[in-house]
């Protein structure tokens, strides 16, 4: 492996990870799914299992937001309301601004980023919407909420020390506590979803800014 290669695999993701974070539209998240899958097979040749373990983490987390849109294209397109629009807007995910995910040096990236997620939550979960009841919604809406259960409880354990039974339920909990505010009856289907959508984002966000962290290391 020259050390050519490894700048190049360096500045090429954050390259095309800056491109993405800029618009986060389906071209661009499906530019990064590929230069991810691109850079998982070069690790794995590499044999880098531990960087390539994190490559893997990235690509699942934009293949499913990739996916999730795709799916609720129609949804959206089903209801032009401006105000259930903006539900979908990923402006909110602002509070991950682009340079500071970019930033080479940041002294807790990952920090950074969870405190983010963290606010972006509260604020989602402050706000009130119009009940609203459809069976194709909620079949979407368990399925999905299940998978970012499991997405946000992986991140958890992943950045937390969970030693104690304690605190392995504690955090459980804390995830659980968030899903049935959004289960509150007065929260909209359409709405619940939509707030997948967001965290559906800021998962992949953070999977992709701890690959780029960890992949300074070769360069």
């Amino acid at each position: 492996m020259s050390a050519g290669d490894e700048i190049a695999v360096v500045e090429g993701y954050r390259t095309i990870l800056r491109d993405c974070l800029a618009s986060m539209d389906p071209a661009a998240v499906l530019r990064l799914r590929g230069e991810l899958q691109v850079l998982s097979r070069w690790l794995a040749v590499q044999k880098k299992s531990a960087l390539q373990r994190t490559a893997d983490e990235a690509l699942d987390a934009v293949s499913r937001f990739y996916l999730y849109g795709q799916e609720i294209d129609g949804l959206r397109a089903s209801n032009r309301s401006a105000e259930t629009a903006s539900y979908y807007d990923l402006a909110s995910v602002g509070v991950l601004a682009v340079e500071n995910v970019l930033t080479a040096g940041h002294p807790s990236l990952m920090r950074f980023l969870m405190s983010g997620l963290s606010e972006g939550l509260m604020f989602l979960g402050s706000r009130q919407y119009v009940s609203g009841s459809d069976a194709v919604l909620l079949a979407s809406w368990r399925k999905h909420s299940t998978a970012v259960r499991d997405a946000l409880w992986s991140l958890v354990t992943d950045f937390r020390d969970l030693e104690s039974l304690g605190s392995i339920r504690a955090a459980r909990a804390a995830i659980d506590e968030l899903f049935a505010k959004f289960d509150d009856p007065g929260v909209a289907l359409a709405t619940r979803l939509a707030l997948l959508y967001q965290l559906y984002a800021l998962l992949a966000i953070i999977r992709c800014a701890e690959l780029l962290e960890d992949l300074r290391g070769l360069a």
